[in-house]
Order: C-alpha cells, then sequence, then structure tokens
C-alpha cells in the first residue's frame, strides 16, 4: 500500500468555533490531531449575521433563564456578545497550540456562518467542527450546520457530544474500495490507533468475501504494531453498520468515501444515532484530496 502519510496529507486544519463546548471539543481534538500530524490549526469564528439581523426587528426578544422574562433584542449588546466570544475563541486556540506545541492563528469575521465556514475550508486540509455547534435547538444533536458541512467540505472532523476521549478507538468500514484504502491508510497513520487499537468493520456479501478482505488489511498493516479486531458488517445494511459502531462507542470513524448503498442517508443516520465522532475524507461529490489520489 502507499506510504500513508502520502493517502492522509493533513498541513493544515480549520477548527469552526462558535464557543460551545461542542466546538471546544473539536478545538482540542483538531489541536491533538495538529500534533501528530505536524500541522498548524486555523481558528475561525463566525459572527452570524442573521443574529445580528434578528437584533434590528423590533418584534425580536431576548427571553431569560430561568425568569422566563422577556426584553427587546439590542443590536450593541449584541455585537458586545460576538465580540467577547470572538475574544475567548481566540485565547482558546492560543491555548491549544501552545499546549499541543503546534503553529497556530486565528480569524473572525462576519457572515452566514455554512458560507463563510466552507469558504474558509478552502485553506485548509481539514475542517473540525462540533457535531451540534450552531445548533438552535438544545436538543439537537445534530446541527443544520453540520449536516450541509458534511455533504459539501473536504475532508471533515464532525466531534461527537463527547468529543474525542484518550481511550476512543478508531473504527474503518473497508470494502476493498479505493476509498476504503484510503481510509485504513489514515487510521493507520493516527497515533490514537497505534495506541487504542482498531477495529475493521469488514464489509461484505459472504464469510467467504469477509476472509478475502481480512487477509488484504493484514497484508497492508503487516509490520506495525497496531492491534486490530475484525468484524464482518453487511455491505447495504445501516442498522448492521450503527449496531457496530454502538458497540465500539467511544470511537472515531474513518470514511474514505460516502457509506455506498446509502449515499447521504446513511451518512446522516450516521451522524444522528451513532454516538462516534466521524473523519470523512472526501467531499459531498465524491472527490478524495488530490494527493490523496495522486493527481
Amino acid at each position: 500500500m502507499t506510504d500513508p502519510s502520502r493517502l492522509f496529507p493533513i498541513r493544515r486544519i480549520l477548527v469552526a468555533i462558535d464557543a460551545t463546548p461542542d466546538s471546544w471539543a473539536a478545538l482540542d481534538a483538531a489541536a491533538e490531531l495538529a500534533a501528530e500530524m505536524e500541522a498548524e490549526i486555523l481558528g475561525l469564528f463566525v459572527e452570524d449575521i442573521k443574529l445580528l439581523r434578528l437584533a434590528d426587528s423590533p418584534y425580536a426578544r431576548e427571553v431569560a433563564y430561568p425568569t422566563a422574562a422577556g426584553a427587546p433584542l439590542d443590536r450593541a449588546r449584541m455585537e458586545s456578545q460576538l465580540r467577547a466570544h470572538s475574544a475567548q475563541a481566540e485565547k482558546a486556540v492560543a491555548a491549544a497550540g501552545m499546549r499541543e506545541e503546534v503553529r497556530w492563528s486565528f480569524r473572525s469575521i462576519r457572515g452566514e456562518v455554512t458560507a463563510e465556514i466552507r469558504a474558509a475550508a478552502g485553506e485548509a486540509d481539514l475542517l473540525a467542527i462540533g457535531r451540534s455547534s450552531w445548533s438552535i435547538g438544545l436538543q439537537a444533536r445534530v446541527s443544520a450546520t453540520a449536516l450541509d458541512l458534511a455533504r459539501s467540505v473536504t475532508p471533515l472532523l464532525l466531534l461527537s457530544e463527547r468529543g474525542l476521549p484518550a481511550n476512543a478507538r478508531v473504527i474503518v468500514r473497508y470494502d476493498g474500495s479505493a476509498g476504503s484504502q484510503r481510509a485504513l491508510a489514515a487510521a493507520m497513520h493516527l497515533k490514537r490507533s497505534q495506541k487504542n487499537g482498531m477495529t475493521v468493520l469488514l464489509a461484505a456479501a459472504s464469510a467467504e468475501a469477509a476472509v478475502e478482505l481480512q487477509k488484504e488489511v493484514e497484508s497492508s498493516i503487516r509490520g506495525t504494531k497496531i492491534e486490530v479486531k475484525y468484524r464482518r458488517v453487511s455491505l447495504s445494511d445501516q442498522d448492521d453498520l450503527l449496531r457496530a459502531l454502538s458497540a465500539e462507542s467511544p470511537a472515531l470513524f474513518v470514511l474514505g468515501t460516502r457509506i455506498p448503498d446509502g449515499g447521504q442517508g446513511a451518512l446522516e443516520r450516521v451522524l444522528r444515532q451513532a454516538d462516534v465522532s466521524l473523519l470523512l475524507l472526501e467531499d459531498g461529490e465524491g472527490n478524495a484530496h488530490p494527493e490523496a489520489t495522486g493527481q
């Protein structure tokens, strides 16, 4: 197999921060990954223009917790709060960079959240975001922003509610395709898999086919000290995949391509129902990083 570092070229990691616990988890994971990959972290805070426009409306009101008392939204106070969040985010990025001894930078911009993150992602090799960051509802497990970015940004690291615990195991879905080989190479390159071991989900139509896939994986990891556990999963049964992911939680699920025979729907089910963090190595059009395909 090609050198894993060539198939997983990460030099700049963009971290989109909204000053919520989920985004702090994304920052911590991105900084740790940057240290592993000798990359730099680029912190980004977006002053949500929709919130500021809402503050301009004479009908918009702010409800205080726990009294439920209402008061008109004030644009000046809203801008002050956003500046305070931005300053907090910059301090956090600086602290993470110094802690992990990696290069870092930070910028704050004003605009529509998803559009600005997508534009900034073009300057990086990986985008890290909390799975429920920029979620309007407190009970949302995955935000509309995260789902939209999962369909359009490459590569993408989506952090679960628990972030990425030190004992999180690395999971790879392997079906022999170029995408799954890319995911396996990326997983092998992560120090996390070398420390915690790796689970390979063999996506095969039969037991015989699973045996052949396992031989391919064993050939690829030969010479490493990675402890690997194998489990066969269905090629197309999403429930089978979800059960396998749940059995390994907490974990980092590495995907080299969209889930075959499932498309966006399968990816969304994983995000909504599986308590795992996701590292996706392609964009919404099925394109991998150019260097990962030898282009």
